[in-house]
């Protein structure tokens, strides 16, 4: 048997399709055709969730918080049938809880939520109305004012409680939002006004040198200044009105302590003036009537009149013989002994 390595037959081969292509027309090549893959949909597993234990009991710690917030703002006493309402509820619901954990109670417990909120925003709300109106604010903006009282209005009635929590919640916050806009307005147009003055006080300060005399004060007060100025553009313009309140009350005393002082030193200046032209004018007056040097004062001779009686000093040079004489003597005796 005749064996035909491979390599000869590949060889072979090719020299035969060589052969034929020469000799056939060119054609295109085949486009493969493009395999129609359709994806299977993915189907997302569903877990069914049976035990709501966790998700009830988040809800509760909220629940407590909202309604410990409720309380302090006193919406025991600003809204009470609301509050007691939502109390019973509140009551219901820890019994459910107890009783049956691991059941779905969101939207009864997220309902209780929202009206526990819905009680502390109208308390405060009330609370800022009846601020406005003690401190007369209300025409620093009306339309937030009157949209604000008209909320409390509808939300104070018993009827309203029947309303989901979302939407008495939602309606107490727009009435706390009025009124904030109200307080916002007029604290910052006061703030303004007593930032105008406060400089104004600052420059009567800066005309006595009080930056020099009352250093320490004077840097109190434009520490002040700067403070209110600071809370003013970082959304505080009740805190920044106080600030500038301050800073003005530093600046006019220290003008009012150092021009006092100053008027004190001027007039004792002045009295001291009128004391020396007075006594100026005395000694004048007296010159006039008596001039001194043009009468003769008693103890006080001409100039060339005898001081003393004149003397030949005789007794004096007797008195110093009898001394000299004296002391001779005593000595004789003496060298006798």
């Amino acid at each position: 048997m005749i064996k035909i390595k491979p390599f000869a037959v590949a060889m072979c081969l090719v020299s035969v399709l060589a052969l034929v292509s020469c000799k056939s027309t060119p054609t295109e090549e085949p486009v493969e055709p493009v395999e129609d893959v359709t994806e299977e949909p993915v189907v997302e597993e569903v877990n069914d969730v049976s035990d709501f234990s966790a998700s009830n009991k988040a809800l509760m710690e909220k629940i407590e918080a909202a309604r410990k917030a409720a309380i302090d703002s006193g919406a025991d006493s600003s809204l009470p049938e609301a509050f007691k309402a939502c109390e019973a509820e509140y009551e219901a619901e820890k019994l459910a809880l107890k009783t049956n954990s691991d059941k779905d109670l969101t939207k009864a417990l997220q309902d209780l939520l929202n009206r526990y909120n819905a009680l502390e925003a109208y308390s405060n709300a009330k609370a800022k109305k009846e601020r406005i109106d003690s401190l007369g604010f209300a025409s620093y903006d009306q339309a937030s004012y009157n949209n604000g009282s008209a909320l409390l209005e509808e939300l104070s009635d018993s009827d309203s409680l029947i309303s989901l929590g979302s939407d008495w919640y939602k309606k107490a916050a727009s009435a706390e939002e009025s009124f904030d806009k109200v307080l916002d307005s007029a604290f910052r147009a006061l703030a303004r006004e007593e930032r105008t003055l406060a400089f104004a006080a600052k420059k009567d300060a800066d005309s006595v040198k009080a930056a020099v005399s009352k250093k320490d004060e004077y840097n109190k007060g434009v520490d002040a200044f700067k403070k209110g100025d600071s809370q003013y553009v970082t959304g505080d313009p009740e805190g920044s009105l106080h600030s500038y309140t301050s800073a003005k009350e530093i600046f006019t005393a220290l003008y009012s302590q150092i021009s006092e002082a100053r008027a004190k030193a001027q007039a004792a200046l002045e009295a001291a003036k009128a004391r020396v032209a007075e006594s100026e004018d005395v000694a004048l007056e007296a010159d006039k009537i008596s001039p001194l040097g043009d009468e003769e004062v008693e103890g006080i001779e001409d100039e060339d009149s005898t001081l003393l009686e004149s003397d030949d000093f005789t007794e004096a040079e007797t008195q110093a013989q009898e001394l000299e004489d004296s002391v001779d003597e005593n000595v004789s005796e003496v060298e006798v002994e």
